[in-house]
């Protein structure tokens, strides 16, 4: 009896003390008592957040600095960027030893980030990866497949894979070299054939909703997905003979709440210009704040389960041999793969309801 006594009172202990570490959500303030690994957690998303703001802050302090050999320095390293500066075109410079660092873990562990693999793939090809949804900041497809913190290497050997991310990532001096070293490459189609023309397993991952579908990313049984006529995956795909696999991330919409901004609404209207004249889009999301959970542009800790489908074979055409009626039936295929894919486990996450809509880019009113 006195030893039931005491393994109930053990796990009523275990019991509060995860309770005490899951904000209710009618508390404020985050309470003192969080255990240590979660603020580590927490702090591995805030450095990550902050990272191209502080990289943007020391290219300043270089520029202003009272040595000359400090900014001269900095200035050929601006000048090298911008005139001599191939890799990011040209797979990258992937360190794995940096890929594999602590620190991941506790960036994926914040969510917590977890990857699921639903059958083998075969590195005696290349694949192109296509992500979806978007959300606001890519976080699951980063956290995934940018790092080693969900185990891709041991889960599918051989393939050998670059995430691609916007190109203007890359004009931030410092952070480049961040990014470079994690694999993380530009999306232009020069960038994308250098890569799959490497060999078996080279492989690319796309987020082809593209930054647009953030402004559609906001919690919701509806995924908005701008793939109806997104079809330049495809044509890269039959040019290099690489299997098409979808993936999709279940919570990857619900780590940010998002201002009201429907389609045609003079908001929209407004970000979607100044997404043509910068190149990236302007959502405006809010979540919470590092000591308090009403306000910030801190995630929520949502899980996000990304699922790795199953690969669409595909031939290597020649250009000529391309036509608008095999990108077509490729492309069709693609979106049955992923919506098959999203509904065998949409149920695991509370999704039993949720349904795939596939839109076009939004027009500029």
């Amino acid at each position: 009896m006195t030893e039931q006594v005491q393994r109930s009172t053990i796990g009523s202990a275990v019991i509060k003390s995860i309770a005490s570490s899951c904000p209710p959500t009618n508390r404020i303030f985050a309470p003192l008592n969080i255990p240590w690994h979660r603020r580590l957690q927490t702090l591995a998303v805030l450095v990550w957040l902050l990272l191209p703001w502080f990289c943007l802050f020391l290219t300043i302090c270089f520029l202003r600095a009272d040595s000359w050999y400090l900014t001269g320095c900095f200035l050929l390293y601006l000048g090298w960027m911008g005139l001599f500066r191939t890799y990011y075109k040209e797979g990258g410079c992937r360190q794995q030893w940096f890929r594999r660092l602590f620190f991941w873990k506790w960036f994926t562990g914040y969510f917590p980030i977890r990857l699921h693999k639903t059958c083998d793939l075969s590195p005696d090809r290349s694949y192109i990866f296509g992500y979806h949804p978007h959300g606001i900041f890519c976080l699951g497809g980063f956290g995934n497949f940018a790092t080693e913190a969900t185990s891709f290497e041991q889960l599918f050997p051989g393939i050998n894979l670059r995430f691609l991310v916007l190109n203007s990532n890359f004009q931030i001096p410092f952070f480049e070299l961040i990014l470079t070293m994690m694999g993380i490459c530009d999306p232009s189609k020069e960038s994308c054939n250098y890569i799959l023309k490497q060999g078996k397993g080279n492989s690319i991952m796309l987020v082809i909703g593209g930054s647009k579908e953030s402004l559609d990313a906001r919690p919701s049984s509806e995924y908005l997905l701008t793939l109806k006529n997104r079809k330049g995956f495809i044509k890269v795909a039959l040019e290099n003979g690489a299997s098409l696999v979808p993936v999709f991330s279940f919570g990857e919409n619900d780590v940010y709440e998002q201002i009201a901004n429907p389609r045609g609404s003079k908001l929209r209207s407004l970000q979607m210009t100044l997404q043509q004249k910068m190149g990236y889009a302007l959502p405006l999301f809010h979540a919470r704040g590092v000591f308090q959970y009403k306000f910030g542009l801190v995630p929520h800790r949502h899980p996000i389960d990304t699922y790795v489908g199953e690969p669409i074979e595909v031939p290597k055409l020649a250009p000529a041999e391309i036509t608008p009626q095999i990108v077509n039936e490729y492309h069709k295929k693609y979106l049955n793969a992923l919506t098959h894919l999203f509904d065998t486990h949409k149920a695991k996450h509370n999704n039993a309801n949720a349904s795939l809509v596939f839109v076009d880019d939004p027009k500029v009113s």
